[in-house]
């Protein structure tokens, strides 16, 4: 019998579950069975909610790996692993790769323990959704693999007795898989759950419409077929509701419920032993040791393309960017009538001639303000303090338990449905839908409206729209953009491109646009498990 308390360890892939004896580590509570307690509607709820749990496992470190290395962000501290940033140093023990493969993996295998339980449960009338709902979370998790890793090891019964090999699956057969998981969980998923945060059939659509987009740029996808599929999901997905909130209040201190948010990782921050993300801290400026509790260093930069991208009235610059800095810096949240401003950070020819009118708009804040507008200082790499923050995942972490705050992250949300919209109607020949998804993303921000797109517009606009969000790396990878983009925008890799040196090459002439399967797993497949190219 396996009992209540299973601890969860990967020693191969994740998914070997391991103890003293080497697979399988049971404590007996009160001898209560696995099967008693899941078989109780509370029981396997409680299952249930431990694999949504699991989304902050994968989310919890520093987020390097959603960020370096693309055209929107550069290295500007050695605490950035160097193989993400740049790709040439890039191998398959690679820290941070290896605990992203791990992750998803030993996630996979709890929702393979609760769909294992899902027939051994006693009926309740959410039991369905719940299962659409597990479902969707493991396709999600294949999605994110086969984009990193491309051939992976598709695992979906629970594993609870040793394996020592594993077959690479093909990425056809991979994405063939969450398609099918997907569009079973769409039919039964509910349009609204009564706990925000449960995966609802508009965040199904949405991420089935990215998988679709996604898998029409493979070689094996269905080309066109794959992009109508995702431009009609997304379509779905969207369900006629329009871009209405202020885009600066999406990312409002205590909005993360708001009304455009399909899908999000939940979190207290007051909770004893909560997992908790640290997407806040890579973007500074340097912030520690402050009587807030904030923490936050310069080690992942913007770029110059970043810092410039938006058109003055595009008011998704003042929704991505904090244009001042406050002492204490968490007060232009707490107290921001009583908080004096350190700096101003301009980026228009209006802001910059309004300034005297901006400081006596406020003079006990305000007098004594240096105004820092835009110019090369604030793509410095080295300049530490004094450049706009990224302000979208921050975080509030006082000594005060009432005002403790972790800022949920959005996996799916409105914004982006559209442009996913827009993609795949560009990519099926439709650009009159994809210039209407576009301008409606652009409405919302104040922007002018254009008369034409391509995909480096799309690309472009995501970039306004997501910028820090965790998805422009596989942005340029799914496009192809990826070597072609960074060259030019990302510092680290331009240098290395300009002293003639390709930082994708890898061994046998392949380039590393794939990540590296870890090492490890390697070394612990009794087998031959396959490297990807270039390593």
């Amino acid at each position: 019998m396996k009992n209540i308390k299973i601890k969860i360890y990967a020693i191969f892939l994740g998914l070997s579950i391991i103890s003293c004896s080497g697979y399988l580590e049971e404590e007996n509570l009160g001898n209560t069975t696995a099967e008693n307690f899941y078989g109780t509607k509370a029981g396997y709820e409680g299952l249930v909610n431990a694999s949504y749990a699991t989304l902050r496992d994968v989310y919890a470190p520093t987020p390097y790996i959603f960020f370096a290395g693309t055209d929107l962000f550069f290295a500007a501290h050695q605490e950035v692993p160097l193989g993400l940033a740049s790709y040439q140093t890039l191998t398959p023990s690679n820290g941070n790769v290896e605990a992203l493969f791990s992750s998803l993996y030993q996630s996979i295998q709890i929702t393979n323990l609760a769909l294992y339980y899902s027939d051994k449960t006693e009926n309740f009338p959410e039991l369905q959704s719940r299962i659409a709902e597990l479902k969707s979370i493991r396709a999600y998790y294949y999605f994110m693999l086969v984009q990193k890793f491309g051939d992976v090891s598709l695992v979906t019964d629970l594993v609870s007795e040793p394996i020592t090999h594993f077959e690479r699956d093909p990425a056809s057969e991979v994405y063939q898989f969450i398609i099918d998981e997907l569009t079973a969980a769409i039919a039964i998923l509910p349009p609204t759950q009564a706990n925000f945060g449960r995966v609802t059939k508009r965040a199904a659509q949405h991420m089935l419409a990215k998988v679709y987009l996604t898998r029409g740029y493979e070689t094996y996808g269905a080309g066109i077929t794959d992009f109508t599929e995702a431009a009609t999901l997304a379509d779905a997905a969207i369900g006629g509701q329009t871009l209405n909130i202020p885009f600066g209040d999406l990312f409002k201190y205590k909005n993360d419920n708001n009304a455009e948010i399909l899908w999000s990782i939940q979190y207290n921050g007051s909770v004893p032993g909560e997992v908790l993300h640290t997407w806040d801290y890579p973007w500074g400026p340097l912030v520690q040791g402050s009587n807030d509790g904030v923490n936050k260093k310069n080690t992942l930069h913007p770029t110059e393309y970043l810092f410039t991208l938006f058109d003055d009235n595009d008011t998704r610059f003042e929704g991505t960017f904090l244009n001042i800095k406050t002492a204490p810096y968490s007060g232009w949240v707490l107290d921001p009538e009583n908080t004096p401003i350190e700096y101003y950070y301009p980026r228009t020819a209006a802001q910059i001639a309004d300034v005297p009118n901006w400081r006596a708009a406020d003079p006990a804040n305000r007098t004594n303000t240096i105004i820092s507008p835009i110019d090369p200082h604030w793509w410095d790499g080295l300049n530490q303090t004094d450049y706009p923050a990224l302000r979208k995942f921050d975080r509030v972490q006082t000594a005060t338990p009432s005002v403790q705050y972790t800022h949920d992250i959005y996996l799916a949300r409105l914004g982006e449905t559209y442009l996913i919209a827009a993609e795949a109607y560009l990519q099926s020949n439709n650009p009159g839908n994809a210039l209407a998804r576009v301008n409606s993303v652009r409405a919302r921000a104040g922007a002018d409206a254009v008369g034409s797109v391509d995909l480096d517009f799309i690309l472009e606009e995501r970039a306004r729209e997501l910028a820090g969000e965790g998805f422009r790396w596989l942005d340029l990878k799914r496009t192809g953009k990826l070597m072609e983009y960074t060259k030019v925008r990302n510092p680290d890799i331009k240098t290395l491109f300009d002293s003639g040196t390709d930082p994708f090459l890898g061994t046998g002439g392949h380039y590393k646009i794939l990540r590296p399967i870890p090492l490890s797993a390697i070394s612990l497949d009794s087998g031959d498990y396959p490297q990807n190219p270039g390593y």
